[in-house]
């Protein structure tokens, strides 16, 4: 990194108090964040990054005392609708207690009846499923072990258990199909076994641990072994086709890198056999693919970043994510992008997002390649800021992949049409 100048200082000391400035304005410490604006300006009267903070400051100090007023007018209306609310309750009350006898008289009959109901409703399903169970084991195919059919209390209790798997993990909760769209119950259950094989082989192959939950959900399936083995090596082969793609598009791994690929393999079990049916027409793809753009991607959430990287890579484009904007700088002595695309709030950084557009920007052979700013901020001030100095554009979070990978391409398209007349 080049060294830092007095100016530098100057900047990262303002930088430093306007992060806790930030931290201080969405904690809702209005009067603490004025001093400590009031001292960034004592440091750099000028800085532009100031006047943005504290003309947002000045809004929400406005909103503040626009919301006491009316939070004091919703008091007072408040208690008088908890006056008349009293009265409400206590004609309903009275009122309640006069149907409350006359209820009582009907509720046993109609428990009665209900019950009945519910054990003739008992006794028809039982019928009907085991006149199901008979025709399925009569239609099965010669040489193969007739598949029970499944039943809904199953089904549902094994979706249940993989959702709520997910929400602890943090998975996006992909969506099961709804009952009904399957053939059979049976159909509907190797759907659902598929879909927890494919997250299981995601990382590698299965753990024993994870291998025992399989073989319990397996059961509880009722999935036949036959089914299982199919599914499982199709599980395995597109988990590993899908993470070779991604390390060959970041540069992890090359036909020349034999110790990378045999990692690799080793990581999802794959043997000599599979190995020469995959590999070979998967570098023979990628590697006429090998002009794609290459995209700086720089955000300090390590889960999002992994999140975009795959995105991009899965839409033909090579990638190198980094955390901070500090990695980020020294990759730029060696290296050109084609696109930059970084955070604004990156706390774990020394340079903010608007210093290290200024900086790529001092650099000659960077000057015109295109830089998105991607953040969570939707601060209109901060937004103008960032246009005011020139960034290409701007994509707040949360966002679709369809619309960031959409403006990627717009840029790129304009870059490369840009340096073609040149």
């Amino acid at each position: 990194m080049a060294d830092l100048t007095p100016r530098d200082d100057v900047k990262k000391t303002v930088s430093e108090i306007l992060k806790r400035v930030d931290q201080l304005l969405k904690a809702g410490s209005l009067e603490e964040a004025r001093t400590h604006i009031t001292r960034a300006k004592d440091v750099d009267p000028k800085n532009v990054y100031v006047f943005a903070y504290e003309e947002r400051l000045t809004g929400m100090l406005e909103e503040k005392t626009k919301k006491d007023a009316e939070e004091a007018k919703r008091k007072a209306e408040e208690e008088q609708r908890q006056k008349e609310d009293e009265a409400r309750r206590k004609k309903e009350e009275e009122r309640r207690k006069a149907e409350e006898e006359a209820r009582k008289k009907s509720e046993e009959e109609r428990r009665r009846k209900a019950e009945e109901r519910r054990r003739a409703e008992e006794a028809e399903k039982r019928k009907k499923e085991a006149e199901s169970k008979t025709s399925v084991q009569s239609e099965a195919a010669p040489g193969r072990q007739s598949v029970p059919e499944v039943s809904r209390s199953v089904l549902e209790e094994a979706k249940r258990k993989i959702l709520e798997d997910r929400k602890k993990k943090g998975i996006p909760s992909h969506e099961i199909p709804p009952s009904g769209q399957f053939r059979s119950a049976y159909e509907e259950g190797l759907e659902i076994y598929r879909r927890v094989l494919s997250e299981a082989w995601a990382d590698g192959a299965t753990t024993s641990e994870e291998q025992q939950q399989l073989e319990s959900l397996q059961a509880s399936l009722m999935i036949a072994p036959e089914d299982r083995a199919r599914l499982e090596r199709k599980a395995k082969i597109e988990s590993y086709t899908s993470a070779f793609r991604r390390a060959w598009s970041s540069g992890a791994i090359s036909p020349e890198s034999a110790s990378s690929l045999a990692e690799l393999r080793r990581k999802f079990n794959i043997n000599m056999e599979e190995h020469e049916q995959i590999e070979a027409a998967l570098l023979w793809d990628l590697r006429s693919s090998s002009q794609k753009a290459q995209i700086l991607i720089i955000d300090d959430d390590q889960k999002l970043l992994t999140v975009i990287s795959d995105t991009l890579q899965d839409a033909g484009f090579q990638t190198i994510p980094v955390t901070t904007t500090d990695e980020a700088f020294k990759i730029l002595q060696k290296v050109n992008p084609d696109l930059i695309l970084s955070d604004i709030n990156l706390e774990t950084s020394t340079m903010g997002g608007f210093s290290f557009y200024e900086k790529v920007r001092e650099i000659e052979r960077l000057h015109e390649i295109p830089f998105i700013f991607l953040s969570g901020l939707t601060d209109e001030v901060l937004i103008r800021t960032g246009k005011e100095l020139g960034v290409d554009d701007y994509i707040t979070k949360p966002f679709s992949h369809d619309s960031l990978i959409a403006t990627i391409k717009g840029k790129l398209k304009r870059y490369r049409q840009m340096k073609r007349k040149k």
